[in-house]
């Protein structure tokens, strides 16, 4: 088998039903092999090139035409997402190869990213190959920053980008890049700021004000990006950058919840209200009375002076807060290097924080993340690949104060991995070994460590040279994580003593198969098994929780899409289907896994050559979905839910006007549909999704 059709064999199995896959050209050629070799369903990737080319300000905008990862509502850390159903506990978002597993509160999205940053981002689904790296059990989406290089024309020494977009439903946003180049250095500083109020959901909603906007969901975010590349041969590149993405505004404690859609209820044992009880008459006091009608013979609505029902914000305070991440790193890249055909080696700090200003009083949780891979390549032969490396990671959670006898929890791992990559004929094959250890320090002072050992093996076969076929078998370990940051100032932790690292199998087949120059058609099944899920204990007599292995979770579920093109016009449409359960039963724990209904989306555009101009429609539709719901974060008791699906349809033009400007307009949710996202919280107080939405962006790059 000669050595381009090794090479091209896993890309064309990546993008081949990707509307954009034309893009892909851009890409790292063996990067996208080494990652993504066994049976892994096709992933839509977006380069800088498609970004310029959309109205979307977050990572939910540009990833929703694949039908398995779903966006929450609301609006920065508000949002939770999944991969397959599994939830943030379970993946990870890694840019520029640096990436956390640890949480800050339990009720706040784990992930920020700018894309407006990003030259381009992926999907890793399901569990990953050896080389994948640490913890790396349920996916990841995977982004790599823009550098100075990238946006460079030939001959060009200096450049500038600048792009400002306008939203309806309460939101606008801008930002500016220079990049420049002299002799063998180039530079790039890029800042992007977004302003969003507070957002309507669609027809049919009302606040307890008596408004149509969604209180609290309102967010100010700012992206900075500044990269220092230096050549140091035409083999050898070292790149220095610095990334800061901050979210602030007026925030509701728990930001996954819209309690404004909620009312205060009191209970009493025996139906019969006193208002001289030291309580009740606290509210006389203040003017409130009580309506029954809340539920029960013995539940009241709590009512103000106005005779109004008072929102259920009690527990859930707003207050202003900033959430930062700051990330540095340091990378050389080179080739060329006798036994050693390429290297990519990293090292990253990630400082994750959360601000409070509540009561006039300034508290601030940390989460510190120190880490380093080592990534090499050695070609044996013409159609052979060894991969070959270790990855570090180190992890600090440090609360805003720590009660007595607590200390500052750490986490330390580190991983080693072997794979070869091995075309034969019309096959390619892929063994890996990988070895993980942890040693982890919970608050308590109780340290715990363990190693595991895991294979991978995929193939693909090129059954001719339309068709192919592929598999996969692979084994991955995620360590147990620190306690969320902000409760471990003030709550015991402490692990059992048989605590293991959850361990994923990921079974996949799938298929790839061009009918003809225009039809292409793609699918695949997984079968995946986690043992010894992570969980945690209510507090003992002694006020101290522990983390244990609390069962096994199994998912399995298909995905398939098909993409037609006949000149200017492209039509596509991708279904997934997963159901994650924990010992046989389907729980909604958002930080572990959320059911979601099979997912369908749809898409057609139209393409004009001149003008250059695009037409389109993009549709996302969510069957309902049924299972039990935790009444708790971790456990307890359960209640059976059933969410109600949706669909929703988008409308875009986009227009090259000019060589390097983009005119892009686009109307979001177009039939002002009200729906909840499956990925979010199931429940009347889980946030509901953004309403219509006209949106308009222009960027150009000089």
């Amino acid at each position: 088998m000669k050595k381009n059709n090794f090479v091209l064999l896993p890309l064309a199995a990546l993008v081949a039903a990707s509307v954009q896959a034309n893009q892909t050209e851009k890409l790292d050629i063996i990067n996208v092999v080494t990652e993504n070799t066994g049976a892994k369903s096709k992933t839509n990737v977006v380069t800088t090139e498609v970004i310029d080319k959309r109205t979307e300000t977050d990572l939910r905008g540009l990833l929703n035409e694949e039908p398995s990862i779903n966006f929450g509502g609301g609006t920065g850390t508000s949002q939770w997402f999944t991969i397959r159903g599994m939830g943030q506990d379970q993946v990870d978002v890694k840019v520029d190869n640096a990436y956390s597993d640890t949480q800050i509160f339990h009720h706040q999205g784990r992930f920020m990213l700018d894309p407006s940053l990003v030259k381009i981002v992926s999907v890793q689904k399901g569990t990953g190959s050896a080389s994948a790296g640490i913890g790396a059990t349920s996916g990841a989406i995977v982004a790599k920053t823009l550098d100075a290089k990238d946006l460079l024309k030939d001959g060009q020494r200096i450049g500038f980008k600048v792009n400002g977009g306008y939203s309806s439903n309460e939101g606008h946003s801008k930002g500016a890049t220079v990049f420049a180049k002299a002799q063998n250095l180039d530079v790039l500083l890029s800042g992007n700021f977004v302003t969003e109020k507070n957002f309507k959901p669609g027809k049919g909603y009302e606040n307890t004000e008596g408004g149509n906007k969604v209180l609290n969901s309102g967010l100010n975010q700012r992206g900075l990006l500044a990269k220092f590349g230096l050549d140091i041969s035409d083999d050898h590149r070292v790149v220095v950058g610095h990334r800061q993405e901050k979210h602030y505004g007026m925030r509701a404690l728990r930001e996954e919840f819209d309690f404004a859609q909620s009312w205060t209820t009191v209970t009493s044992k025996d139906g019969n209200f006193d208002l001289s009880d030291k309580k009740q008459k606290r509210w006389s006091e203040q003017g409130y009375s009580l309506r029954k009608g809340a539920g029960g013979n013995n539940s009241y609505y709590l009512i103000d002076r106005r005779g109004n029902l008072v929102p259920y914000t009690s527990n859930n305070s707003p207050s202003y807060r900033i959430t930062t991440t700051d990330t540095s790193t340091i990378e050389w890249s080179g080739q060329n290097m006798g036994f050693i055909s390429r290297s990519d080696v990293n090292a990253y700090r990630m400082i994750a924080s959360r601000t409070a200003f509540d009561s006039k009083e300034k508290s601030r949780t940390k989460v510190i993340t120190n880490g380093a891979n080592i990534n090499l390549d050695s070609d044996i032969g013409s159609s052979h690949v060894i991969k070959y490396g270790v990855n570090w990671r180190d992890q600090a959670s440090v609360p805003a104060s720590l009660n007595n006898g607590l200390v500052t929890e750490k986490k330390k791992e580190v991983g080693a991995y072997v794979e070869g990559i091995w075309g034969v004929g019309p096959v390619t094959l892929t063994t890996g070994l990988r070895y993980d250890y942890f040693d982890l320090k919970t608050n308590s002072g109780k340290k715990t460590s363990d190693g595991d050992i895991n294979p991978s093996l995929g193939v693909i076969w090129e059954v001719t040279k339309d068709l192919s076929l592929n598999s996969s078998l692979n084994y991955a370990t995620r360590s147990p994580r620190m306690y969320e940051a902000m409760l471990s100032g003030s709550r015991a932790i402490s692990v059992t003593d048989d605590i293991k690292a959850e361990k994923s199998r990921n079974i996949e087949t799938g298929f790839n198969y061009n009918l003809t120059d225009m039809l292409s058609l793609n699918g695949s099944y997984f079968w995946q098994n986690i043992k010894h899920i992570q969980a945690i204990t209510n507090a003992d007599q002694n006020g101290i929780r522990s983390i244990y292995n609390g069962g096994t979770l199994k998912n399995n579920g298909y995905e398939v899409g098909a993409a037609f093109k006949y000149s200017g016009l492209t039509v596509r449409a991708g279904v997934a289907y997963s159901k994650p359960e924990l010992d046989g039963t389907t729980l909604d724990s958002v930080v572990t896994a959320v059911p979601i209904g099979r997912t369908w989306t749809t898409g057609v555009s139209y393409k004009f050559e001149k003008p250059s101009l695009e037409l389109g429609w993009r549709g996302r539709f969510a069957q309902n979905a049924n299972y039990d719901t935790e009444t708790n974060n971790r456990g307890g008791g359960t209640t059976t839910t059933k969410r109600p699906g949706y669909g929703v349809s988008d409308f875009y033009v986009t227009w090259e006007a000019l060589d390097n400007l983009n005119v892009n307009f686009a109307v979001n949710n177009a039939f002002n549909k009200l729906y909840k996202s499956h990925s979010q919280r199931a429940g009347t107080s889980a946030l509901p999704a953004v309403g219509r939405d006209f949106r308009v962006n222009i960027n150009y790059t000089f």
